[in-house]
């Protein structure tokens, strides 16, 4: 009886060392998504603002093409 009391008690200890590990390992990982965070904003914000400014820049191409037409057909309607 002794004895299984022994062995469960030394198979507890060995669980919370287990335990305390993978604590530890999550700590770990989440110190490190923490520091990581920013600069993954960071190159999230600098991604968007890139696609932004080039939808900008298709869509500034296109009403200057269609400004363009405008005038033309204008022009054609004048004379």
């Amino acid at each position: 009886m002794e004895k299984q009391i022994l062995e469960a008690i030394q198979q507890l200890s060995k669980d919370i060392a287990e335990v305390k590990q993978d604590v530890k390992e999550i700590k770990d990982t989440v110190s490190r998504i923490e520091e990581n965070e920013p600069e993954e904003v960071m190159s999230m914000l600098k991604l968007i603002n890139k696609n932004i400014e080039l939808d900008h820049s298709y869509n500034d191409k296109k009403f200057s093409s269609l400004e363009r037409r405008i005038h033309e057909l204008e022009e054609r309607l004048n004379n």
